[in-house]
């Protein structure tokens, strides 16, 4: 088995990424995208889809080689302590998302808002929050402004807004 096979293997399994649901690969995309984020890089890239960003390689990946990755146990490896750190950071995201909004649209809601913070440039912005609230209620009108000040909020307070 490869490394990267073991990395995906390890963080699919910390993740408990599975392909039984669109919303489940959605969570996939967003979680994977946000850990990369912190520097805990699977290779993927990303580029902007109807939810938010979106990585056609993990998504290949992911119906390729889901089934074995899933069954292999991968106990006798051991990942970076930075790695298991970011992956927690990622799971902990889900305690500050508030009772008006489910897991999945919380994680799509933090990746986009990240993926409009980060490519500002293309989206003709700048880096200020309202510039990045305003793109996304405009891409994603189900979402509102105290949904986005409380994503953006929380994105900072866990250092993933920075500038890398």
């Amino acid at each position: 088995m490869k490394k990267i096979d073991i990395a995906n293997g390890v963080v699919f399994q910390k993740f408990n990424i599975s392909k039984d649901s669109f919303d489940t690969r959605l969570l996939a995309q967003k979680k994977i995208y946000l850990l990369q984020s912190l520097g805990t890089n699977l290779g993927y890239e990303y580029n902007w889809y109807l939810r938010g960003p979106y990585s056609p390689s993990l998504s290949n990946y992911i119906y390729n080689n889901l089934e074995v990755l899933g069954s292999y146990d991968f106990s006798d490896y051991t990942i970076t302590d930075k790695a298991k750190n970011d992956i927690e950071s990622v799971v902990q995201l889900e305690t500050e998302k508030g009772q008006d909004i489910d897991s999945v649209q919380w994680y799509e809601l933090l990746a986009s808002l990240m993926f409009i913070y980060r490519n500002n440039e293309s989206w003709k912005i700048t880096k200020n929050d309202e510039d990045v609230y305003r793109i996304l209620m405009t891409e994603k009108p189900k979402y509102n402004r105290e949904q986005c000040e409380r994503a953006y909020k929380t994105l900072v307070d866990k250092n993933f807004l920075r500038d890398n």
